[in-house]
């Protein structure tokens, strides 16, 4: 008579199982801030680069330099978003930024100038104002 083999899913195996895929179904929801928690590090990042008159077409390397460390400093903080809607703006929002102040003067195809990179980043900014409004009357 042939032995028997143990099943693969005995009950120590299936609580192992269980947990795994409690573990990896909780590290996929991402629990988002309130509007209210998340629009002050946004304002801040905002207001925090230099506007285009400071700026000008080609500005001193330091100034580009310190720009882009607070740019990649500050991203981390507004991830994620407070609405799936204003995830890939505000991404688009931190490329087109890092992207402007690394290049200092921006040459990309997308972003040719800084007046470029300013009327994108604005209407970016728009956009996440718009989403962020209709979530607070909701």
């Amino acid at each position: 008579m042939p032995a028997r083999s143990k099943p693969f899913l005995g009950p120590r195996n299936i609580v192992v199982a269980i947990a795994v895929f409690a573990i990896a179904l909780a590290s996929c929801s991402t629990s988002r801030p309130t509007v209210e928690e998340w629009q002050p590090s946004w304002d801040r990042v905002v207001t925090g680069i230099p506007t285009e008159s400071v700026t000008g077409e080609n500005p001193p390397r330091e100034l580009c330099d310190e720009t882009l460390a607070f740019l990649r400093d500050t991203r981390p903080e507004l991830s994620p978003t407070p609405d799936l809607a204003v995830d890939d703006t505000v991404k688009d929002w931190f490329d087109i930024a890092e992207d402007a102040f690394f290049e200092c003067p921006p040459r990309s195809q997308q972003v040719g100038s800084f007046s470029d990179a300013y009327t994108l980043l604005s209407r970016l900014e728009a956009e996440v104002d718009l989403v962020l409004d209709m979530d607070r009357r909701s």
